[in-house]
């Protein structure tokens, strides 16, 4: 939830009882120390001592904090230990008193003769001393003091976030700027008001594996996950201790589900006609790194080339060629074959300059291997994110924060390998405050990939009538088609955005009046045409999209998080258009609303049911449109293949939440989160309501009759298993929350299979599968025994729910629907959570998905 001045800790509590009833467990915020009084976002923290006041301060932040533990939801937060706002007591005192102020090591700072540089002068006028303060314009400054000023185009003399000089790095890296900057998270962790961690922008610290063993420690073990960018096959590195990342990596590959591979090379051949852009992306990614280098980064690349001894150009050459955010180089350790290759790969595309530099930030000293890690993620975000995803956009729904805009499609398999090797207590999300386009925009543009002849005739038809920017009309067209109906007015903010980003003919540092006008003009004719018609005309394969792919996100292995509003649709942009108010309770205006809603709720509520170990099988249909669906099932997992049978009565007590040994299982964690969660430490400890507060017992799903719950202090059961009030994550593994067992590490893949996945672990297959398509025949409503009930026990699981969803819609249509393409169902009678029919044994695809493009099963029998 975006947490805003106007929107603060009182009316968060207001919509505890929706919360609590659309299925989630956990309320996750936004930032929520003192920022700039005007933020919007809160990454611009000013003060760590404080809870911003804005929102109501620490008194607001309890008393929201009780409202939501009675009604069983805890609480996520966001927080940002990269950077703070330069408008701050400590940078205060280290501008006055230079290099011997007490807070001089709380920043990152490159001292020239005592002084640091100050990028703020934009024209001739003077600064005006005023006492002890020096004031330009706005700006204000102690007088005297160890600074200068420098014009705005230049860098600071600081670290900073990104090339956002408000901005300063704080070196988190010192233990004592650690705890000073954490003392309020940490209060609120040890009071049982926090449950989990988000942490935002961990490329940028120097040592995120260090700063993660400290705050990990300190949290006591609380469930914690980083917004860690991962492009491609990259992985989280496994010795970082946390629970995995926020999401992105999931997002693009559910997103890939959805777009056909075919429509690759029509639709590129349209972009590169209407453009005159390059049909290649990397070329053109590669050049949008150097201009940012040029434009953005001359400090930073410098200040590396000053501590690695070499030729900036040298770096800005390597920079540029690196395609990730991070090598993970550790100073001080052997960097690993997997940093080597990243780094000597991105070297074969360079120049022999950059040999020496190259062997410096593999092996060199401390500060060159670091500031080389932190400038990497930096060059990325604003060469790749804010510019090549402008510049090259075929289809704009492949163009998301760690997309790949190039990469069109993710095969049903890889998918399934993806899932097994997935981190247990992962984020899984499809719309952040950061996505590019929300959820159900994505929807809408993956069916272009089906019917790209049809897609190209429209455009060619609006070009006709209205035209602007050759560099910028077709990915205005997509916009406005998939974000329909949209007003001029949020139309214009975006092409605005867009327009800036891609710094092709206007930029955030070099408007251009004229073309702005030109742009709101064309803005303002664009949207009275008739493009709403083709998205009509669409809307029924992307509601499909939608549908399917929030069941697969909120099904899948990990912490579902649902972003603001997205349990029903959202056709918002980038933002700020993704951060625009939400109205609560969310009521549903169309067909689509309501049966997205339904599947959130449903999904949400079934995954509390299914107790501790959820784990992973994927399920394969047959027939000649088996391409067009990915199934699987989730259940819990047994030691023994055929101990417990597959239906004993032991099964009666996880039918109410309860995992293996009687444990209680983990709610799935949302932004928000509801009804009736919670989850228990060892022994079968219920977990709480904070504070004391007896947790719900009677009739409450999920929940074991007349267990009392207990102040947060020598609780085992929450997040972390250190003590804290319920969980986080949904039950995909043991019953603790953040390592406990688990060495802490994020790199083992949930229990997917039996012997056969036991066995190809131990040739090194960490990416197991195991089939539950077995070789039985049975008719629908077939006694579930022989071959078929062995096969699924070998997989070393009892499913306890299936997921089924469409995929290319389009396609499936045109080829005349499912015909006799089946699914056999995991042995025993299964209940549609959305249409309440019941099934067994081989069902009929036409069947099973003729009311909903999907289908979520709930076993009926145990």
């Amino acid at each position: 939830m975006q947490l805003t001045p106007d929107f603060g800790f009182a009316q968060v509590a207001e919509i505890a009882g929706y919360l609590r009833d659309l299925g989630v467990s956990h309320v996750y915020l936004s930032p929520i120390l003192q920022a700039t009084p005007e933020s919007r976002h809160g990454y611009d923290v000013t003060d760590h001592s404080r809870i911003r006041e804005e929102f109501g301060g620490a008194t607001g932040f309890r008393e929201m904090a009780q409202q939501l533990a009675a009604h069983d939801l805890g609480i996520v937060v966001d927080i940002v230990p990269n950077h703070m706002n330069t408008m701050n007591a400590q940078f205060w005192s280290v501008l006055k008193d230079g290099p011997g102020s007490a807070y001089a090591d709380w920043f990152d700072i490159d001292w020239v003769d005592g002084k640091v540089a100050l990028p703020v002068l934009g024209d001739d006028t003077e600064p005006v001393v005023d006492g002890d303060v020096l004031r330009y314009h706005e700006h204000a400054f102690p007088y005297p003091g160890h600074y200068r000023l420098v014009d705005w185009r230049e860098g600071p003399g600081y670290r900073r976030f990104f090339d956002v000089s408000s901005l300063i790095g704080l070196r988190v890296e010192d233990p004592a700027v650690l705890f000073a900057t954490h003392e309020v998270i940490f209060w609120l962790l040890d009071e049982g008001l926090v449950d989990g961690l988000r942490v935002d922008h961990p490329d940028g610290l120097a040592d995120p594996r260090g700063y993660l063993e400290r705050l990990r420690d300190r949290s006591g073990g609380a469930w914690t996950v980083v917004e860690k960018i991962l492009i491609g096959p990259e992985r989280l590195p496994g010795d970082w201790p946390c629970d995995g990342t926020t999401g992105y990596d999931v997002l693009n590959r559910v997103n890939g589900l959805f777009v056909d591979p075919a429509g690759k090379e029509p639709l590129v051949r349209l972009f590169t006609e209407l453009t005159g852009r390059p049909a290649d992306y990397r070329p053109v990614m590669a050049q949008a790194k150097r201009e940012v280098l040029d434009l953005f980064f001359g400090a930073e690349v410098d200040r590396l080339a000053r501590a690695a001894s070499c030729d900036p150009a040298a770096v800005r050459e390597l920079l540029a060629a690196m395609p990730v955010y991070r090598a993970y180089v550790v100073p001080g350790e052997p960097a690993s074959p997997e940093s080597v290759e990243i780094v000597e790969l991105a070297a074969e595309s360079c120049s022999p300059a950059v040999r020496p530099l190259v062997r410096e930030v593999l092996y060199g000293s401390a500060e060159s291997i670091v500031r080389f890690q932190q400038a990497c993620g930096p060059v990325m975000a604003k060469g790749v994110e804010d510019t090549a995803l402008y510049r090259w956009f075929p289809l704009a729904c492949l163009n998301e924060v760690g997309g790949e805009p190039d990469v069109f499609g993710v095969p049903v398999e890889e998918f399934h390998d993806f899932c097994a090797a997935m981190p247990p207590y992962t984020m899984t999300t499809l719309s952040t405050h950061d996505t590019k386009r929300s959820e159900d925009v994505r929807a809408r543009l993956s069916v272009l990939s089906e019917m790209p002849g049809e897609w190209a005739a429209a455009v060619a038809e609006w070009s006709a009538q209205v035209s602007f920017d050759p560099h910028l009309d077709y990915l205005a067209w997509q916009n406005l088609m998939a974000a329909w109906p949209i007003s001029a007015e949020r139309f214009t903010d975006y092409l605005l955005k867009a327009a800036r980003e891609a710094k092709t003919a206007i930029s955030w540092v070099n408007p251009d009046p004229a073309y702005e006008r030109r742009l709101r003009a064309f803005a303002e004719a664009a949207v009275r045409l008739p493009v709403g018609g083709f998205t009509e005309r669409i809307d029924p394969y992307a509601m499909s999209n939608s549908l399917s792919a929030k069941l697969v996100q909120l099904m899948m292995p990990g912490v579902p998080d649902v972003y603001q509003g997205n349990e029903t649709t959202d056709f918002s942009l980038v933002d700020p258009d993704n951060r625009r108010p939400v109205t609560y309770p969310r009521k549903p205006e169309t067909s689509w609303d309501s049966a997205k809603l339904l599947i959130t709720t449903q999904a949400l509520r079934l995954r509390r049911r299914l107790g501790g170990a959820a784990a992973y099988l994927p399920l394969r249909a047959e027939g000649e449109r088996a391409e067009h669906v990915i199934a699987f099932a989730r259940g819990t997992t047994h030691p023994q293949p055929f101990d417990p049978p597959l239906t004993t009565e032991t099964d009666a007590p996880a039918q109410a939440g309860l995992g293996p040994e009687g444990q209680e299982g983990r709610p799935a964690a949302q932004e928000s989160g509801p009804e009736g969660q919670e989850s228990s430490g060892p022994e079968g400890q219920e977990s709480s309501g904070r504070e004391g507060q007896e947790g719900r017992s009677e009739g409450q799903e999920g929940r074991s009759q007349g267990q009392e719950s207990s102040g947060r202090e020598g609780r085992e059961g929450g997040p972390g298993g250190a003590g804290s009030r319920g969980s986080v994550v949904a039950a995909d593994g043991d019953s603790s929350l953040a390592g406990e067992g688990r060495d802490g590490a994020v790199g083992a893949a949930p229990i997917v299979a039996g012997p056969q996945a036991r066995a190809a672990a131990a040739d090194g297959d960490t990416r197991a599968r195991v089939s539950a398509q077995v070789t039985a025949e049975e008719e629908p409503g077939a006694a579930v025994t022989g071959e078929r009930a062995r096969a699924v026990a070998e997989a070393g699981m009892r499913p306890r729910a299936v997921v089924v969803a469409t995929r290319l819609p389009v396609r499936l249509a045109a080829s005349g629907g499912w015909g006799t393409t089946t699914l056999t169902l995991p042995p025993g009678t299964w209940r549609d959570l959305l249409t309440g029919s019941l099934h067994t044994g081989r069902i009929p695809l036409a069947h099973l998905l003729g009311q909903y493009p999907v289908s979520l099963l709930e076993r009926h029998d145990l």
